[in-house]
């Protein structure tokens, strides 16, 4: 902001204090031409705060003073900034906003000394920042945890978890009653791995994998089990998941169930034992009536 010359200062405090008395400036020479605007950068301030004024035309065209002229603001009858013209009469003045909230009425008032006039008035609203923070945003819903047990679908299969049916596997379908060996790989070593088989969920074991991630699963498929598809489900201590089809079929004929490990009925074995017992019963009877005969004759 310019310094002002002593001589321009008490002119400049002479200009409000007789605004103040007459109520209006230079009334005849505002009357005469429009007065032109002022250009303020921003209508709402913060306490405190700075703004700019900006104008121009404030010029003499007398000779014997300088060119270009004061400009200051007032409100009512009290000075708030001033600031000196250029050459061309083109003028930038920084206020400072009152610190008290409300809306102040500002006149701009261009002095040469000799003349002047009053650019029109503007208005300044002085608001304080709103003290209320603003809502926070509402948390995404989170999706709802399956339940222990249920399948997850494909996508949440643990990568490089299989379940190979080799070796002491039995496969993926066995009858009500039969016992069912699964053998996995890609667990967590020595990783906790429960079991369950749907449809209707029925936890068939708790089994832990060795130190390589593969964990031997055994179990005999329930009594009641509905005949069909079904999903066996494999959950880990340690995060790692699996599901894999499974079909529990209808029991073989004679109601006798097949021993997993070896894949033989007992029906034929004990069908033929007790043949052989009631044929050599009968030779022994056979034996005894011959023995008994020869004595009596």
């Amino acid at each position: 902001m310019s310094q002002l010359s002593p001589r321009r200062a008490v002119s400049a405090a002479g200009l409000v204090l007789g605004t103040a008395a007459l109520g209006v400036a230079f009334a005849p020479a505002a009357s005469a031409a429009p007065s032109p605007a002022v250009t303020v950068s921003q209508s709402t301030v913060a306490p405190g705060a700075t703004y700019t004024v900006s104008g121009g035309d404030c010029i003499s065209e007398d000779a014997d003073y300088d060119a270009a002229g004061v400009v200051f603001l007032a409100v009512g009858a009290q000075s708030a900034d001033a600031e000196l013209a250029d050459e061309n009469g083109d003028w930038t003045l920084t206020a400072t906003a009152p610190t008290e909230a409300g809306s102040y009425e500002f006149s701009a008032v261009c002095d040469w000394y000799t003349d002047g006039f009053e650019y029109g008035n503007f208005t300044i609203t002085v608001a304080a920042p709103s003290s209320t923070p603003a809502p926070a945003p509402a948390p995404a819903p989170s999706a709802t945890p399956s339940a222990p047990g249920t399948p997850r679908g494909a996508a949440a299969v643990t990568a490089g978890v299989a379940s190979p049916d080799t070796g002491a596997a039995t496969g993926d379908a066995a009858p009500l009653g039969q016992k069912v060996v699964k053998i996995l790989t890609g667990f967590k070593p020595f990783e906790v791995v429960t079991v369950t088989l749907n449809s209707t969920p029925q936890r068939v074991g708790t089994f832990t994998a060795d130190a390589s991630g593969t964990v031997r699963v055994e179990f005999t498929v329930p009594a009641g089990t509905p005949v069909g598809d079904h999903t066996l489900v494999y959950e880990g201590d340690k995060g790692t998941y699996f599901q894999e089809a499974f079909a529990v079929t209808a029991t073989p004929a004679g109601g006798s169930a097949r021993l997993a490990s070896t894949g033989a009925s007992v029906a034929l074995p004990l069908g033929l034992g007790l043949g052989a017992l009631a044929a050599g019963g009968g030779l022994v009877l056979a034996a005894r009536r011959r023995s008994t005969g020869g004595v009596q004759a």
